[in-house]
Parts: structure tokens; sequence; C-alpha cells
């Protein structure tokens, strides 16, 4: 377990490079950077990290696995609205660190591209074991449905954290409805 300087060191780190994500494209970033805004020496950084990439790599996989941990939970449970609101209210907690994250793009590191992966996944395994009974569903390609609901359960996440607001699930599938409604004419 880590004694309270090594949190603080980790939370003056994750918390410099969010601020700088806020500032700069992650390319433009300097290890030198992160440093001096966490308020630490180059000894101290590297004892952690070998750098930036380093840096983002572990806390794109700390988020990455806890929201694989969710998701398995969530459609395990049979309250699905209750345990939707769960994850998004411990994603919200995390919401400064997860849009940092998300703008991070390169060959490597893609969070928001791993979460909807993950996410689709979970939803075409969910669907194919609800539907066992019905031979044509349990068959179907869930891909584009999947796709569809994956992208728009992350940017319903996107949207409300960055208005700061936590996201209320029952109203988001009311809105989700209304919008199906409206298309429809």
């Amino acid at each position: 377990m880590s004694d309270l300087r090594t949190i603080k060191t980790h939370n003056a780190i994750t918390n410099a490079l969010i601020e700088l994500l806020d500032e700069k494209p992650f390319d433009k970033i300097q290890a030198q950077e992160i440093i001096e805004k966490a308020l630490i020496n180059r000894t101290t950084f590297y004892r952690y990290y070998s750098g930036k990439s380093d840096l983002a790599g572990k806390l794109i996989k700390e988020v990455k696995d806890e929201y694989q941990t969710l998701l398995q939970q969530r459609f395990e449970s049979d309250n699905l609205v209750r345990f939707m609101q769960i994850i998004g209210n411990r994603l919200f907690e995390k919401r400064r660190l997860i849009l940092a994250l998300w703008q991070i793009k390169t060959p490597r590191h893609h969070l928001y591209d791993d979460m909807h992966a993950l996410l689709k996944n979970a939803f075409i395994a969910h669907a194919k074991n609800t539907h066992t009974d019905d031979k044509d569903l349990a068959n179907k390609d869930w891909n584009y449905q999947a796709h569809i609901f994956a992208t728009i359960a992350l940017e319903s996440h996107r949207y409300h954290f960055e208005k700061g607001e936590i996201l209320k699930i029952p109203q988001v599938f009311d809105e989700w409805g209304q919008m199906i409604e409206i298309l429809k004419g």
C-alpha cells in the first residue's frame, strides 16, 4: 500500500497532466512541463514513470480496468437503470481525468476508443445472452446497434461531464426515446 506522500505525488503528477492537456495537445507536452507543474523533481517523476507516455499509459490502464470491471458487473445486474447510474456516478468522480485522457489519440494511447470497444462488446454479449430463446435474435449481428449504443452512451457522458453534471440515466433514456420519436415523425 502507498504512503500518503506517494499518493500526493501521484495526484500532483496526474493533475499536472490534466491541466497541461487543457492547455495543449499531448504531443506538445514535455515531461519537464509535467514535472514543473506538479512541483516535483525529475528524480521523483522518473522513479514512477519512464516518461509522459508511460504516465498516460498507466492512467489509461487504470481507468480502462475500472471501466471494464464496472461493465462486467453492470451486465450481470438485474436492474439496468440503477446499475448504469452507479457506473455514471463513478465515472463522474473521475470526469476531469477521463475528459483529459480522451483527448490523447496516439497509436498506443486511445482511451475513448478503448472504452467504446469495451462497451460495444459488452452490449453484444448481453444482447446474445438475453435472446437465447429466439434463434433469429441469438444469431443476429449486433455490431450496428452495439456501435450506436456505445457512441451515444459515451457522448452522453462527455456532454454531461463537460457541463459538470451527473448523467441521470432514466432522463437520458427518455431523451434517447424522444430522439427516435422525433425522427419517426
